[in-house]
């Protein structure tokens, strides 16, 4: 790295810790109460004392109107909160249920009339409250909205709600990824969170814990012009934060049926077609939850339990497989080898009927002695060889259509005093079903993906208009694709055959496994909020570790594929294919994210709030795209030099906003804004793009000679010999340039 980038980096995290106190892109997990203290005649009332109790915790922060007559309460968890507002010469004012919500400025204006302090003016049924003080556009839902919208109870869960707002469809034709198009952009652009946790899988992009709905308190989506605490992507952020317990005890149980088959009517088009029923598609999600006080006003649990079977439409197979006649044919001719016989009749059983065989082009021929797939026979039997014909039958099956989910999450939040409070959540997902990529049912082997999230968050009051918020977190996905238990003698591993005239029938395992992925996330987030005169001034950062070792490596096992029955019985040298690729090369995505912002909101006017702010954003390289200069021996001067990537430095993303509110009701908000945003790249671009000196591909189909399979196929100490630069060029998939993030 040149001296000059390192120094604009180290200068950034310099003026970071003297800004805040602990170096950690920020994503809030509750909301704000903002709002000026007007008297009878318009002017704004400075020192009020204004305090938010949260209805069902009964919690109380409190804090006082400035020099200009405005207040605001941070951190609030979200929920309805009645506020108090008092100050000498005049009534007292109370508002019932107003509402905080997530990733919100919600405005509540209080006007002040003249009299004792014994006089309580109360205001019941309080309006909900909008956002007039930043230009961020935003659609937040609540409990009682996802529980009454039916969008929520399938597939993506309450992310499909942001379907529901402006500016978001589905993704279409827009461009892959997971999740909606969100301002026209690729799904690939957005940015999932839990409680404020990074939730984004760095292998394809997408979310990766999955919430049950019930457990959600709120769910917001970000659509633009988001303020500088928010970083990672330009697209949609899509922010849940899960329900904690209340001063009462509540629970629930819940279940919701989605049955395709049995309650979905055939529409007029599958009718004609002569379909009499839907394909079967049972979602049975049901489960249960419970929360209340562990200790009244201070010390709160939640926890929910969901079970989610989904069962579908297995896909259909069918292959062809020789008749007790072909193999007691098969027997009895010479030169066949055994081995390579019982793992024919293992893993194909025998048909007690042949089929027509000019329905498959003919049966298999085994022509004794001969190399069919090589030339000179190039699929003829010479003649004056005994030739003997395989009859053959068809065998179908079905491959099972399930995955079970099961869901739970725990929440505690402790309220230690006036000026601090503890915020837990650990979220436990397992998804469990079956591989069964491999072609035949013996090879299918059961499939479990664990993801696990948690955070500890830490709101601190050092005085009513200084706050700050900790918070850490730990997210883990992992996702192995094994192979079964099969051997096949004198083979390390059991390989992936092929045979073309048996209907081209795949035996062995899932053609891509063995393969996987780990990644592990470790999160620092502190948000500083100081409130200085018309000033609110807002720090923080965010700093991320990921450890993500992912592994694929094609034809792993080997690969032998043959055109004709009789040249793998007789154990020659595969004529279609036979390949194996060594190494088994581990892709390290390892890599650091770190974000720093600073904000100024402006309250040039009671009702006219100018926001300025500034983000700054780098991410190393993965470790393993730092390995490129393996293959220099690739190099073209002039042309391309697989030299290490560099990481690009200058991320810095300003914003600027500005909120307009008409008059002092608070009811309605006029934004506008301009932001620069950088998004990420995903770790798949990096893990095909691998140097070719980690990954070597043996190649010896279409030689002749016999003994193959017997003689131990392609060992995995194989080697394709020393790589020189016209074979190393010719090897090169992929070429990764300096950092360029999108």
């Amino acid at each position: 790295m040149h001296k000059s980038s390192w120094s604009i980096w180290l200068g950034v995290i310099a003026l970071c810790f003297l800004l805040f106190p602990a170096l950690v892109s920020a994503q809030s997990v509750s909301g704000e109460l903002v709002g000026t203290v007007y008297d009878a005649t318009g002017a704004t009332v400075p020192g009020a004392s204004v305090v938010a109790t949260h209805v069902t915790t009964g919690v109380q922060t409190t804090t006082s109107s400035s020099s200009t007559g405005g207040y605001r309460l941070g951190n609030l968890p979200v929920g309805a909160y009645d506020l108090k507002v008092t100050a000498k010469g005049f009534s007292v004012a109370e508002m019932k249920n107003v509402q905080v919500t997530l990733n919100v400025e919600s405005t509540a204006n209080v006007t002040l009339q003249i009299g004792e302090s014994k006089t309580v003016v109360e205001v019941v049924g309080a309006a909900s409250t909008i956002d007039t003080t930043t230009a961020q556009v935003q659609s937040t839902f609540d409990a009682k909205e996802m529980a009454d919208l039916p969008t929520m109870s399938s597939g993506s869960g309450v992310l499909n709600l942001a379907l529901y707002t402006s500016g978001v469809s589905s993704s279409g034709a827009i461009g892959i990824g997971y999740g909606p198009s969100v301002g026209g952009q690729r799904p690939r652009n957005n940015n999932f969170m839990v409680e404020g946790i990074d939730n984004n899988s760095k292998s394809v992009t997408g979310p990766m814990a999955t919430i049950p709905g019930d457990a959600v308190a709120e769910f917001s989506i970000l659509q633009n012009q988001f303020g500088a605490e928010f970083g990672h992507s330009s697209g949609g952020q899509f922010n849940q934060v899960l329900k904690g317990g209340t001063n009462q005890f509540h629970g629930a149980a819940y279940e919701y049926l989605n049955n395709g088959r049995d309650l979905n009517a055939l529409d007029q088009q599958q009718i004609v077609a002569g379909q009499t029923s839907q394909p079967r598609y049972d979602s049975n999600r049901f489960g249960g939850d419970i929360g209340g006080p562990i200790k009244r006003n201070k010390l709160f649990f939640f926890f929910d339990y969901e079970y989610n079977p989904v069962g579908y439409t297995g896909t259909g197979g069918q292959i062809f497989a020789p008749t007790t006649d072909g193999y007691n044919t098969l027997a009895s001719i010479p030169g066949i080898n055994q081995t390579n016989l019982n793992i024919l009749k293992t893993y194909l059983p025998a048909q007690t009927t042949a089929v027509d065989p000019a329905s498959i082009g003919g049966f298999p021929v085994i022509c004794p002695g001969v190399q069919l797939g090589v030339p000179p026979a190039n699929g003829v039997c010479p003649k004056g060889v005994t030739s003997y014909t395989i009859p053959v039958g068809q065998y179908s099956f079905a491959a099972p259509g399930f995955t079970n989910n099961y869901n739970y999450l725990v929440s505690v939040d402790y309220n230690l005093s006036d000026k601090d409070s503890l915020r837990g959540r650990y979220v436990r997902n397992n998804s469990a079903t079956q591989d069964t990529a491999a072609e035949l049912p013996t090879f299918w082997v059961p499939l479990t993906v664990p993801n696990y999230l948690a955070t500890l968050t830490e709101f601190h009051n050092f005085s009513p208009t200084l706050t700050n918020e900790l918070r850490l977190g730990f997210n883990r996905n992992s996702a192995v694709y094994n192979v079964g238990s099969q051997k096949f003698p004198g083979l390390d591993q059991f390989p992936n055959l092929q045979i073309f005239d048996l209907g081209g029938v795949q035996i062995g395992a899932d053609p891509n496994a063995p393969q996987g992925g780990i990644q592990n996330l470790y999160q620092i987030t502190d948000n500083v909020s100081w409130v200085k005169g018309r000033h609110t001034l807002t720090f923080g950062g965010d700093f991320k570790k990921y450890i993500s070792p992912q592994y694929f490596t094609q034809r792993a096992r080997g690969d032998y594929e043959y055109s004709f029955l009789s040249d793998y019985l007789q154990d020659y040298i595969p004529d279609y294919l036979g390949e194996r690729t060594t190494g088994n090369f581990i892709y390290y995505g390892d890599q650091i994210m770190f974000g720093a912002y600073a904000n100024d909101s402006i309250k040039l006017r009671p009702n006219l709030t100018v926001n300025l702010g500034l983000r700054y954003e780098r991410t190393t390289l993965p470790y393993a795209e730092r390995l490129q200069t393996v293959n220099s021996i690739s190099n073209d001067p002039g042309l391309i030099m697989f030299n290490e990537p560099k990481p690009q430095n200058y991320n810095f993303e300003p914003r600027v906003g500005l909120a307009y509110s008409p008059g002092e009701s608070g009811k309605t908000s006029i934004r506008a804004g301009f932001g620069i945003n950088y998004d990420v790249l995903f770790d798949n671009l990096g893990l095909l793009s691998t140097p070719p000196q980690f990954n070597q591909t043996v190649d010896v189909g279409g030689n002749t000679g016999g003994g193959f399979l017997a003689g131990g196929g392609i060992p995995p100490s194989a080697s394709a010999g020393t790589l020189d630069a016209a074979d190393a060029r010719a090897s090169t998939g992929g070429y990764i340039p300096d950092q360029k993030l999108p």
